[in-house]
């Protein structure tokens, strides 16, 4: 029988484990996770509230003041942005302005040159007809002058012939068909 009982004593053993098991079993009811424990829950939340404070005091405030840093960076960007939109678009609005401006300049010079050079061309025209007048005129009056001194020379010639050939007629007493014949031969060399 002693070899009996080292197998009851285990037996037992386990009957105990089991039974203790069954009790602890029915006690926790499942994970021990969710069991509360007074102590563990203590801690727990003397841990928590630490870590929020080290956070509040060493975390939080500088992702808090950063945050606000970059917020004000990215409200003091956005101003400046709009502040130089709305320049660029006033410098569009002058640039725009001073173009039509400028337009309405060249047009102005352009009529002004046109006006110019109608009166330029009027004026040169003006100048040509007085001058192509004068050229007529005095050209006319030459011409004139030209005219009354060759008839003048013809006069004083045809009366040197004239005289000339009276002469030679009283000379000469010739006839009427001599006669004739020297005046035809004067008036050759007058027309010659």
């Amino acid at each position: 029988m002693p070899d009996k009982m080292p197998i009851q004593i285990a037996a037992n053993t386990t009957e105990k484990h089991a039974s203790t098991q069954a009790k602890g079993d029915a006690h926790s009811s499942g994970n021990p996770l969710l069991q509360f424990d007074p102590g563990v829950g203590i801690w727990s939340i003397i841990t928590f509230v630490l870590l929020l404070i080290i956070l509040r005091k060493f975390a939080w405030k500088p992702i808090i003041d950063s945050i606000d840093e970059r917020d004000r960076e990215i409200k003091s960007s956005m101003e400046a942005a709009e502040q130089a939109r709305n320049e660029s678009k006033k410098i569009a609005d002058e640039q725009k302005a001073m173009l039509s401006q400028s337009k309405a300049e060249a047009a102005e010079i352009v009529a002004e040159a046109k006006k110019t050079a109608e009166d330029f061309k009027r004026r040169l025209e003006q100048s040509a007809i007085e001058e192509k007048t004068f050229i007529i005129k005095s050209a006319e009056a030459e011409i004139s002058a030209m005219k009354e001194s060759a008839i003048a020379e013809l006069k004083q010639t045809v009366a040197e012939l004239a005289i000339g050939a009276a002469e030679k007629l009283l000379e000469e007493k010739l006839d009427a068909e001599r006669s004739t014949k020297l005046v035809d031969q004067y008036i050759e060399k007058i027309e010659a």
